[in-house]
């Protein structure tokens, strides 16, 4: 009996956030966005009139499979397709909730700490208009990302890495946590062939789409194609490309070129300096490491939107329940973020673009000498 009224107290307590929750994004949800207007919407409506899962066989946008497939099943029901798509994006925003508690559950066995991990994550400003104003998917996967970490935390690295192969198979961003994995791999929490689970999550995804008869060659050109696609050094991004002006570059390809190169350094830099010194890789390695990487490389590499720091504003809120004395890194990252979202939804102002990326790279500056002062905190508890 006490168990019962254990899990109903549980369930209230959690269905009261969501409620809460839900209010919140009510006013966002008649807004419709250009890129919902452009993309999402045209897409929807060709699915429909196309014969549903049929309809897949055709080229249709740049995103992968697995998203139409929820697009799709939208078409089989007689729900506003607005409503839809938003509602879809709520429900994985409840579910990377449920992962971040189940993460910090792990560190505090507290419950008040775990209902304030579960509400805060589905109030902060940028998972609440990315999904419920603009219609947008980053968190469908960052949802399956969040719930790696959570695998990886939890020593069930099969399972983490079918949940980062999903991630992956939903959109490229997923990849800026792949540093991770071979540090993890050099570290002996996973092995070799556990890799291997992320080609096949892709391939096991894409299997409707090529029973319907997509070729095969489109689904597996889907990332590169994007890649080619946006030719500005930064769409909107608080990245390091704010502070130069657009005309100042002839050759945006060169620069181009040398971001990525500059970007791949430092990740590599990052990778060598955690494999040396981290003796055994633990809770708040991994926390670290995740923030550190899906902040650091959106921010150095060229052709980046927004909306591509939208796993940091998740996995921030991890790192200051790590590092509470840190709690702040969990309040700028998401506000610069917001800042940048605010031109496209609302045409406001570009101009505190260049101010976030500067307080950005003053958090990334902060995250880096944290990073230090924890390596030389480990290595003075194994002398």
């Amino acid at each position: 009996m006490d168990k019962n009224k254990e899990f109903l107290k549980k369930f209230i307590i959690l269905a009261c956030i969501i409620w809460l929750a839900l209010i919140v994004r009510i006013h966002g949800l008649p807004f419709a966005s250009q890129d919902y207007t452009a993309f999402v919407s045209r897409w929807f409506d060709t699915i429909k009139t196309g014969g549903g899962f049929s309809s897949l066989k055709n080229s249709m946008g740049d995103y992968t499979p697995p998203y139409m497939y929820l697009l799709t099943l939208g078409t089989y029901t007689s729900i506003n397709k607005l409503f839809y798509v938003k509602m879809t994006t709520f429900v994985f925003e409840i579910m990377t909730a449920f992962f971040v508690m189940k993460i910090v559950n792990i560190k505090y066995r507290n419950e008040k700490a775990n209902y304030l991990a579960f509400g805060l994550l589905l109030f902060i400003p940028t998972v609440i208009f990315n999904g419920s104003v603009w219609a947008q998917c980053d968190i469908i996967f960052t949802s399956f990302v969040i719930g790696s970490i959570y695998y990886i935390l939890r020593e069930k690295p099969i399972t983490s890495l079918i949940f980062y192969g999903i991630a992956v198979s939903f959109k490229l961003q997923a990849i800026f946590l792949l540093p991770l994995f071979g540090i993890l791999l050099f570290k002996h929490r996973i092995k070799i062939y556990h890799l291997l689970l992320l080609p096949i999550s892709y391939l096991f995804l894409s299997i409707p789409s090529l029973i319907v008869g997509r070729p095969l060659k489109d689904i597996l050109l889907i990332y590169i194609n994007q890649s080619s696609e946006y030719k500005n050094l930064t769409s909107n991004a608080p990245s390091i490309y704010q502070w130069f002006p657009s005309n100042l570059f002839s050759n945006t390809t060169l620069i181009s070129n040398i971001g990525i190169i500059f970007t791949l350094v430092v990740v590599l830099i990052i990778f060598y300096v955690s494999i040396k010194y981290i003796k055994v890789i633990k809770y708040d390695n991994i926390i670290e490491l995740s923030l550190l990487f899906s902040i650091i490389i959106p921010f150095l590499l060229p052709h980046m939107h927004e909306r591509y720091f939208f796993m940091a504003d998740i996995i921030s809120l991890l790192y200051a329940f790590s590092f509470p004395k840190k709690f702040y890194i969990a309040i700028i990252i998401p506000l610069a973020s917001l800042v940048c979202y605010l031109p496209f939804l609302y045409n406001a102002s570009t101009n505190f673009i260049i101010a976030a990326s500067v307080v950005l790279f003053l958090v990334i500056i902060d995250l880096i000498y944290s990073f230090k002062i924890h390596l030389v905190n480990e290595q003075g508890n194994y002398k």
